[in-house]
């Protein structure tokens, strides 16, 4: 095994017999290198959280390799990091500077209802300034509280930290829930929709927990779960083809929802590729699959297309103007007219005018710029 210098360092300042009285130690953070207070571990207290926690500059180390490593077997590194992490906790507990960053941590967490990703957690630390630490060494502090809880990494969720009190085994049965409710389901639901069924089916395991009745608890979770989006108010999974899809018009429908606007046909390739980065779709392409689908993507004139799921009908100016009166059910102003079918339709101000002159079996000029609707 080849040390770094660093290693080398701590390792002659001490030898593993070295005795130490960690409750009579007081570390002053203000003054003194996070890596310092290793120095009042045990040597393979200190190294395996060194290597654990990414502080010697190079790769988080899964506790397999390091025990391969130092000729220890996993369950030993285990039992060495959790003694190093409660040693570590007593060396700087009290100290104003590591209360206030948990202080602060706690504060994140309880406004984001109890839970966030990993990532996530520590970004808003850093962006908050605060503190001098680095994301490595704040994740350090983290894990070792008592009052927050580390979530690990498995196949169906990300590492996050949650407030207690929560249960691991309770929040695996979300995931399943709600990864087998999707499997079932096969298309998106309204995100806050699916979160009161949730509440609902899990109200007796949930009773006792406050924050499980926070809707914004929910939504930071599911954001932990690796094959669930949340995506304009909705959720799915991840595979679904809204999500991934595989085709040029399936990648223009979820483009254009994203956009939550109509767009010019010139327009949506290069708002595609920034998506889904890879071959620029031809214009030509995406126009014929407009045209061809017009059951998805609605012309609005002038080259620009919505879509019908967002309450675009589509037509003529005329069968818009009798969609509209058909609705109000009274004259209408020229104005409030042309502004109706500007929502629908993008034309000049004028055809809505010499629509409205020039169909007389189907409008009436009432008063001056004001027309009724005469027709069947």
């Amino acid at each position: 095994m080849r040390y770094s210098n660093l290693d080398h360092d701590f390792l002659t300042a001490m030898n593993f017999n070295t005795k130490m009285d960690d409750k009579k130690i007081k570390v002053d953070l203000e003054s003194t290198q996070l890596k310092e207070v290793l120095l009042y571990c045990k040597p393979k207290e200190r190294l395996i959280l060194m290597r654990k926690f990414w502080l010697d500059g190079g790769k988080e180390t899964p506790l397999q390799k390091i025990g391969k490593e130092y000729s220890l077997t996993r369950e030993r590194v285990r039992q060495i990091e959790t003694q190093a992490l409660m040693r570590f906790r007593r060396l700087i507990v009290g100290n104003e500077v590591y209360m206030n960053v948990l202080e602060e941590s706690k504060n994140i967490l309880e406004s984001h209802g109890g839970i966030l990703g990993e990532d996530v957690l520590i970004s808003k630390i850093i962006n908050k300034n605060l503190f001098k630490f680095s994301k490595q060494e704040l994740k350090l502090i983290l894990v070792s509280d008592f009052d927050i809880t580390y979530l690990k990494r498995n196949k169906e969720i990300n590492r996050a930290f949650y407030i207690e009190p929560l249960y691991e085994d309770l929040l695996t049965k979300l995931v399943l829930f709600t990864l087998q409710h999707f499997k079932e389901r096969n298309q998106s639901q309204d995100l806050y929709e699916f979160i009161s069924e949730l509440k609902e089916y899990f109200a007796e395991d949930t009773k006792e927990i406050p924050s499980l009745k926070n809707d914004l608890f929910y939504v930071n979770f599911f954001n932990i779960v690796k094959n669930v989006t949340i995506l304009d108010g909705k959720i799915w999974l991840s595979d679904f083809d809204d999500i991934n899809p595989k085709t040029v018009k399936l990648k223009m429908l979820y483009t254009i929802r994203r956009l939550n606007k109509p767009i010019h046909y010139q327009e949506l390739p290069a708002k595609i590729l920034e998506r889904f980065p890879g071959e620029l779709t031809k214009i030509n392409t995406v126009h014929n699959e407009l045209v061809k689908n017009n059951d998805l993507f609605i012309n609005l004139g002038l080259g620009t297309y919505g879509l019908k799921e967002r309450g675009f009908q589509g037509g003529s100016v005329r069968d818009i103007l009798i969609r509209i009166f058909k609705k109000n059910n009274h004259p209408m102003t020229a104005k409030e007219l042309t502004k109706e079918v500007l929502r629908e339709k993008m034309v000049s101000p004028n055809t809505v005018v010499l629509n409205l002159q020039k169909f007389k079996e189907d409008f009436q000029r009432v008063d001056k710029g004001t027309y009724a609707y005469i027709g069947e």
